[in-house]
């Protein structure tokens, strides 16, 4: 379910969000929505990157399943900073759900 929000932008912004919805032959609420979007991902993909999330959080965050997350970051080059015992204990974890 959608709801409206009103939001203040700024002149150089608003102008940007007019060009690309032109451009695009779109309306501004759809310019918004698609920078909302890739700024939910690159918001979760530095928190990742610097350690302050898991890979789980960062995809809750940017609202996509951690298969994706994980393309997303290999894409980029983010390096995995999952430990070797994070891994086991995962696994392990893993092996009493099967």
């Amino acid at each position: 379910m959608q709801k409206i929000l009103s939001v203040r932008l700024d002149d150089d912004d608003l102008r940007f969000v007019k060009a690309e919805a032109k451009e695009e032959n779109v309306d501004k609420a759809k310019v918004i929505r698609e920078l909302l979007e890739k700024g939910r991902l690159q918001m979760a993909i530095e928190q990742h990157r610097d350690g302050k999330i898991s890979i789980g959080k960062a995809a809750e965050k940017a609202g996509i399943t951690i298969s994706e997350m994980m393309d997303r970051l290999a894409e980029l080059g983010v390096k995995n900073r999952m430990t070797k015992e994070q891994y086991l204990h995962g696994v392990k974890n893993l092996e009493k759900v099967w």
